[in-house]
C-alpha cells in the first residue's frame, strides 16, 4: 500500500534474509514484459523476470535458488507491484491481469500500445517527462499518478471508454458513438495483430 509516512524500501525475503529489488517504473514494465515471450519456458521467463527485478544487486543469488524458491520470490515481487495496481487491476505471476468483478478481466491499459498517450498525459497533467524519469521514478509513484490522471487527458478518456458498459447507455446515438470509440481503442484487436506481443497490464 502506498503510504506517505513509510519509505519506499523495496525488499524481498529469501531464506530469512532481505534483499533489495529495483522498482523503477520502467524496470517493472520490462520485467512484466518477459512473461509475453512465449518462446521461453515458464521457468526461463521467471528467471529473466527475477534477473530484471534484482537488476545488478545479486544475480548470483538468483542462479543459486531452486525453482520453488524462485516462485516464492516472484510472488513477493508481484505482491509489491500489486500494492499499487494500475486501475485497481492487479497482475498474476505470469503478468496477466487478474479478472475483476463486472469487468471480466478486460484489459484497460497497455504499456506498449498506450505508451504515447501515457507519456503525453504525464506531461500535460504533471509536467513529468517519463523518458527523463526512467530509472528513477518509483513504480508506486508512477501507478498513483497514472490512476489519478485528470479527465481532460486523452489517456484517462481512453480508459473510461474501455470501461464503459454499452448496456448502460440508453441513448442510441451515444451508444453507437461509444461503441465506435471502443473499437478504435480496443487492446484486444491490437494484441491479436501484434506478432511479438507486448507488455500489457491494467
Amino acid at each position: 500500500m502506498f503510504k506517505l509516512n513509510d519509505p519506499l524500501d523495496d525488499r524481498v525475503t529469501i531464506n530469512g534474509e532481505e534483499h533489495p529489488i529495483y522498482m523503477a517504473f520502467d524496470n517493472v514494465m520490462s520485467a512484466l514484459e518477459t512473461f509475453d515471450d512465449k518462446e521461453l519456458s515458464e521457468s526461463d521467463r521467471l528467471y529473466v523476470f527475477l534477473g530484471i527485478m534484482f537488476h545488478d544487486y545479486d544475480q548470483e543469488l538468483i542462479s543459486s535458488l531452486d525453482f520453488e524458491t524462485q516462485i516464492d520470490v516472484g510472488k513477493q515481487i508481484i505482491d509489491q507491484i500489486n500494492s499499487e495496481p494500475i486501475e485497481n487491476q492487479p497482475v498474476d505471476l505470469e503478468g496477466n491481469p487478474m479478472p475483476q468483478p463486472k469487468r471480466d478481466g478486460e484489459q484497460l491499459v497497455s504499456f506498449l500500445f498506450d505508451a504515447k498517450y501515457i507519456y503525453a498525459a504525464f506531461m500535460q497533467a504533471y509536467g513529468i517527462d517519463l523518458i527523463e524519469q526512467q530509472g528513477s521514478l518509483h513504480w508506486s509513484k508512477f501507478s498513483a499518478l497514472l490512476n489519478a490522471l485528470p479527465d481532460n487527458t486523452l489517456m484517462r478518456q481512453i480508459i473510461d471508454i474501455r470501461k464503459t458498459n454499452l448496456n448502460e447507455i440508453k441513448d442510441k446515438n451515444e451508444r453507437k458513438r461509444i461503441r465506435k470509440l471502443q473499437q478504435q481503442f480496443s487492446l484486444e484487436n491490437k494484441a491479436d495483430s501484434d506478432e511479438e506481443g507486448g507488455d500489457t497490464y491494467g
